[in-house]
C-alpha cells in the first residue's frame, strides 16, 4: 500500500481491521512465532523482524497499518524505533509489548506515540483487543484529518473564486462559515447549537460597546466558528460523559491553534484567524494556546471569551446540568480573579440584566 495515498484518504477502511498488515519486532524468536500465529489465525497478514534495523528496513520495503514492538532489543531499542516510525511513518500506529513493566517506561513509550503498553507475560485476547483498538483509534483519526483537509480545501476553493461583488462576498461567506458551525456541532450533539448562540452574544455585545455594523458582523462570524479546530478532536472525547483526563485535556487545548491554521491562509477583511487563536487567552495569562494578557488579546477575543464561558456555564452538558445563567454572570465579573475584560464582563451583565437578552 502506498504510502502517499495518505494524502487522500485513511490507511485502511474501518470495517476491514481484519486485513491490516502487521509488523512484530521482538528478538525472541518464540514470542515472534507466538504473535505471528496469533494475528494470523485472527486474520491479519503478519510478518516479523528480530530488530529495529531490520524492522526499519522492512517498513521501507511495504507499509504496514500497525507495528508490535519489544523494548529491550540488542542493539537499538524499541524506543529508538518508535522515534524512527514517528519521524519516517507518522501515520503508522504503535504498540509495544515488552517484559519492562517499569512506569517510567511503559509512559516514555505512550508519550512517543505509542497507543498502548502491554506487559509480558501477555494474554491471547488481550493482545488482539490491543490490535483492533490500535487500528480503530488510527482509523478515525486519519479520517478526522481528511475531514480536515477536505473542509480547508472547501473553504480556500470556494474563496479563491469568491466575486468582487460585497454582498456576494458576504453571502458566500455566511454559507460557508454555517456549513463549517454545523459541521464542527454534528461531530457533538451535546453542544448543537453552541456557536451560534455565541455568535448572538457576541454580536449584542460589541453593538452595546459602539462597533459599527460592520464589525459586529466579522465578530458574529468569529464567533460563529470559534470552535472550528475541534474538528481534529476525537469524538470521542467531545461527548465523554465524564471529566477529561490531563491528556484529553491538552487535546482539548489545541483547538484555537489547530482553527487558526485552518482559517489563517483566508483573507477576512477581519482578522478571524488570530481572533480565533485567542477566544482561550485570559487576562492574567492562564489562558491558552500562548497565555497572552491584557492588551495582548484583541478586544473581539475577549468578547469572544466572556460569550463563550457565559452559554457554557448556562447550557446543560453530557459531563453535568446547566450551571445557570446567574452563575455565569459572577464567573466573569468575579472581582478575585481577573480573567475576563471588565468592560465586556459588564456589557455583558447589562444585556441579561437590564435590557433582557436570552440566550
Amino acid at each position: 500500500m502506498n504510502q502517499m495515498i495518505l494524502q487522500q484518504q485513511p490507511v485502511i477502511s474501518c470495517r476491514s481491521f481484519a486485513k491490516a498488515s502487521i509488523l512484530v519486532v521482538d528478538d525472541d524468536e518464540s514470542i515472534r512465532k507466538l504473535l505471528k500465529k496469533i494475528l494470523e489465525r485472527d486474520g491479519y497478514a503478519c510478518d516479523t523482524a528480530e530488530n529495529v534495523d531490520k524492522a526499519l528496513s522492512k517498513t521501507a520495503a511495504q507499509s504496514f497499518d500497525l507495528i508490535i514492538s519489544d523494548i529491550n532489543m540488542p542493539g537499538k531499542s524499541g524506543i529508538e524505533l518508535l522515534k524512527e516510525i514517528k519521524k519516517r511513518y507518522p501515520n503508522i500506529p504503535t504498540l509495544i509489548i515488552s517484559g519492562i513493566k517499569d512506569v517510567t517506561t511503559s509512559d516514555s513509550a505512550i508519550s512517543l506515540g505509542a497507543y498502548d503498553y502491554i506487559v509480558k507475560p501477555f494474554q491471547k485476547n488481550q493482545v488482539l483487543i490491543s490490535v483492533k483498538n490500535s487500528l480503530r483509534r488510527r482509523c478515525n483519526e486519519l479520517q478526522d484529518r481528511f475531514e480536515r483537509e477536505s473542509m480547508e480545501k472547501i473553504i480556500h476553493t470556494q474563496t479563491n473564486d469568491l466575486s468582487a461583488s460585497r454582498l456576494k462576498l458576504k453571502k458566500i461567506l455566511d454559507g460557508v462559515i454555517k456549513s463549517m458551525a454545523l459541521a464542527i456541532e454534528s461531530r457533538d450533539p451535546y453542544t448543537a447549537g453552541h456557536q451560534m448562540r455565541v455568535a448572538r452574544l457576541c454580536d449584542a455585545i460589541g453593538a452595546e460597546m459602539g462597533f459599527s455594523s460592520e464589525n459586529c458582523y466579522w465578530l458574529k462570524m468569529a464567533g460563529m466558528i470559534h470552535d472550528i479546530g475541534k474538528i481534529s478532536v476525537p469524538a470521542e472525547i467531545l461527548c465523554k460523559p465524564s471529566k477529561l483526563s490531563n491528556a484529553e485535556f491538552t487535546i482539548i487545548k489545541e483547538h484555537p491553534e489547530t482553527g487558526y491554521n485552518i482559517l489563517k491562509e483566508i483573507e477576512f477583511p477581519q482578522p478571524i484567524a488570530e481572533i480565533i487563536r485567542q477566544h482561550h487567552e485570559r487576562l492574567d495569562g492562564s489562558g491558552y494556546p500562548r497565555g497572552l494578557t491584557e492588551d495582548q488579546i484583541s478586544i473581539e477575543a475577549k468578547i469572544i471569551a466572556v460569550a463563550d464561558t457565559v452559554e457554557a456555564m448556562a447550557s446543560h452538558r453530557p459531563y453535568r446540568a446547566s450551571l445557570g445563567i446567574e452563575a455565569a454572570l459572577k464567573t466573569i465579573s468575579a472581582p478575585k480573579v481577573k480573567l475576563y475584560d471588565p468592560y465586556v464582563a459588564e456589557t455583558c451583565c447589562l444585556l441579561f440584566e437590564k435590557k433582557g437578552f436570552e440566550l
